[in-house]
């Protein structure tokens, strides 16, 4: 959105605001990371253990950060993980299906998304348990307008 923006998405917060200044005024990586941690501070907390977790490991990327596409990085993985896309954000459940490796006993299991990007696509992590196997997977799901 414009300058004032108030889609949903935080833009008209005065953490976004003074973000967007800090960013306007820094003259090298420096202060675009001191800039990145004020965003870091503004953005919205990512929810459960797994939010948490996600989070301190994305701190201790940022501090690691020292050059311009590092910083970029970081940016680019906060908003993925934190700011919601068409309704849906990082942390939502939803159930995905699941089956056995033969195509047998198919059935929903609850999963978590992980990452939604600009475009609205979003990545869940599936956790499958049964007598016979276990697993745990990242799968991609594109957006499509006015689908439900």
């Amino acid at each position: 959105g414009g300058d004032g923006g108030d889609g949903g998405d935080g833009s008209g917060t005065a953490g976004w605001v003074q973000w967007r200044r800090s960013v306007k005024a820094a003259t090298g990586a420096a202060e675009l990371k001191t800039a990145m941690r004020q965003l870091g501070d503004a953005a919205p907390a990512a929810e459960g253990r797994a939010g948490r977790v996600w989070r301190s490991s994305w701190w201790a990327r940022l501090e690691e950060s020292v050059t311009l596409p590092q910083l970029a990085l970081r940016l680019l993985e906060l908003e993925a993980a934190v700011w919601p896309r068409h309704g849906v954000v990082a942390g939502m459940p939803l159930e995905a299906a699941v089956q056995e490796s033969d195509g047998s006993n198919r059935e929903w299991v609850r999963a978590g998304i992980v990452s939604v990007w600009r475009d609205g696509s979003f990545r869940v992590r599936v956790r499958f348990e049964s007598r016979s196997e276990r697993g745990e997977w990242l799968e991609d799901y594109a957006y499509a307008e006015g689908a439900r």
